[in-house]
């Protein structure tokens, strides 16, 4: 059985009262197998006073080890090459990865790195004694896989 990497990982993103929700969610669940029916949420305001809404879920251990497999593989060559040479730049000083996807071209049903209107993914590593290999560990993900 293979060692586990990650203790969970936590999604979020927004929803404008302008996007089809169940379509966001469809897209979501199929690019990433995260069931749509996992994902909790709260209504919010957004900076101009627009309606949103606030949706995360939790991935427990296993479904997350298989998560970032998934997108490891999904993810462009491009995108795999910024996260294998920039690593440090996805993570903080616990390990955590914190990657950010394209929610528009997820609807699209391609997963790609993006800045904004993002499907924001923390995953938070199984703590052991030798911290220092994480990074090491995330880089080795993206890498090997082309």
């Amino acid at each position: 059985m293979p060692e586990e990497k990650f203790s969970s990982a936590e999604l979020q993103l927004v929803l404008h009262a302008t996007e089809d929700h169940g379509k966001v969610l469809a897209a979501v669940e199929e690019a990433l197998a995260v069931p749509a029916a996992s994902f909790q949420g709260e209504p919010s305001e957004g900076h101009y006073g627009n309606s949103i809404l606030l949706l995360g879920a939790t991935v427990p251990s296993k479904e997350a080890g298989a998560l970032a497999e998934r997108l490891a593989g999904a993810l462009n060559s491009p995108d795999r090459q910024e996260l294998s040479e920039h690593i440090e730049e996805y993570s903080d000083e616990k390990g955590n990865l914190y990657l950010r996807l394209d929610k528009q071209r997820l609807c699209q049903g391609k997963v790609s790195l993006a800045g904004t209107d993002t499907v924001r993914i923390k995953f938070k590593p199984v703590r052991r004694y030798r911290p220092s290999g994480t990074l090491e560990t995330y880089r080795g993900l993206f890498s090997s896989n082309g």
